[in-house]
């Protein structure tokens, strides 16, 4: 019988750890034996590219004080998000890497493990106090929805974010993520440097200047405002916000096509603003 049990191990798919939560409810630790020679046929950890533009979740996640915090609270820069479970061996495995990773690309990309555990933060604290991750954020899905919202076959599960929250590709199995070539390549945003926005009824405006200034006119020129200019324009969904004074301001881009209502004009971007709590829709262009 062991031998018959072990056969169906090994056959069994990456998904053998997602499988798993059930024993984990049972704190066995079979699950982890199980998952290692399935993580055999995954180990370089293709590339899925088909959900590239999908939002990211919206649900929440505990951090370890009790606090919640979602993914949109990490936006503006890339996120790489890394499902994993304390029962998965290969989650395990590639963890150091993972943290290594968070060290290389500090300030540059965040990365954040979601604890897929049953048991919550009584199984991951323990874990994290004989580890040495000291720099990717640990984080957990209590409700355990996380794997299903984004149709995960199992642990681990990569996904990156760009900057404005759209997914860019998923990696389903391990990858020494520290390693030249461990790492896919994260598309350069797009930029620009002089952008200009326009709008009809009621009429409005903005120029901006990265590194300078943002000059708003909105409702027919009867409110004006002027922000300081983020230093970097992102034009393929991007999305920024400014304040000053008693005005604030935040503008979506998207690059889908726009036509001016008045003038019938083409634009390459459709713009959203939001000045002082009001919104307006139009589209923009490169100057």
């Amino acid at each position: 019988m062991r031998s018959v049990m072990f056969a169906i191990l090994v056959l069994m798919p990456l998904s053998a750890c997602g499988k798993a939560k059930e024993a984990d409810k049972a704190d066995a630790p079979a699950p982890q034996e199980s998952a290692a020679p399935a993580a055999k046929k995954a180990e370089t950890g293709a590339v899925d590219t088909a959900q590239a533009g999908t939002p990211a979740p919206t649900q929440a996640f505990a951090r370890e004080d009790g606090s919640k915090v979602t993914l949109a609270d990490f936006r503006g820069k890339p996120v790489l998000v890394n499902l994993w479970a304390t029962w998965c061996a290969p989650c395990v495995a590639e963890m150091p890497a993972l943290d290594r990773l968070a060290k290389a690309k500090a300030g540059e990309m965040a990365v954040i493990g979601i604890s897929q555990d049953l048991q919550g933060w009584d199984k991951v604290k323990p874990f994290l106090a004989k580890t040495n991750l000291q720099h990717m954020t640990i984080l957990l899905d209590e409700e355990g929805a996380l794997a299903t919202t984004l149709g995960a076959p199992g642990l681990p599960f990569t996904v990156l974010y760009d900057a404005a929250g759209k997914e860019v590709w998923r990696v389903n199995g391990p990858r020494e993520w520290d390693q030249p070539g461990g790492l896919p390549a994260i598309p350069a945003a797009e930029t620009a440097t002089r952008f200009r926005a326009i709008g009809q009824e009621p009429g409005w405006t903005f120029t901006l200047e990265t590194g300078g200034t943002i000059a708003v006119s909105a409702d027919y020129g009867e409110k004006t405002a002027t922000f300081k200019a983020p230093a970097r324009l992102p034009l393929t969904d991007g999305s920024f916000s400014a304040a000053e004074g008693e005005h604030a301001l935040a503008v979506s881009i998207a690059k889908t096509a726009c036509a001016d209502t008045m003038s019938g004009k083409a634009f390459d971007y459709t713009v959203s603003m939001e000045l002082d709590g009001k919104r307006y829709e139009g589209c923009g262009e490169v100057l």
